[in-house]
């Protein structure tokens, strides 16, 4: 094996943080998130704190309807992002997607 080819070790090394990657995703799938708070509740704490959410932060369909369940979520795969506003200030809540069914959980 010759490993001082560059291209070699940096094909081997995005290979490696690729099993990184997908190995510690699939934990994070099983993981239990039933103890985390509900978005949506924490939602109300948010708004009744002083904070605003920013409905033009989330991607909207064709209707103008928001793409997800509330409209200041962005989202990927399995984990999401809200913003709130309060003053000019910005507050990013991390937020854990789940399933279709299942509430969108507050990231510790």
């Amino acid at each position: 094996m010759n490993s001082s080819n560059p291209g070699r070790l940096a094909r081997l090394a995005c290979a490696g943080a690729l099993f990184a990657l997908v190995s510690g995703s699939s934990v994070a799938q099983d993981a239990d998130f039933s103890q985390l708070p509900i978005y949506r509740e924490y939602r109300d704490q948010l708004a009744a704190q002083g904070w605003r959410p920013d409905a033009g932060f989330g991607l909207k369909l064709p209707s103008g309807k928001p793409l997800y369940r509330f409209p200041e979520v962005l989202c990927g795969p399995k984990i999401c992002h809200a913003r709130w506003m309060r003053s000019g200030t910005e507050k990013i809540v991390t937020l854990i997607r789940g399933d279709l069914t299942e509430d969108y959980r507050v990231s510790p």
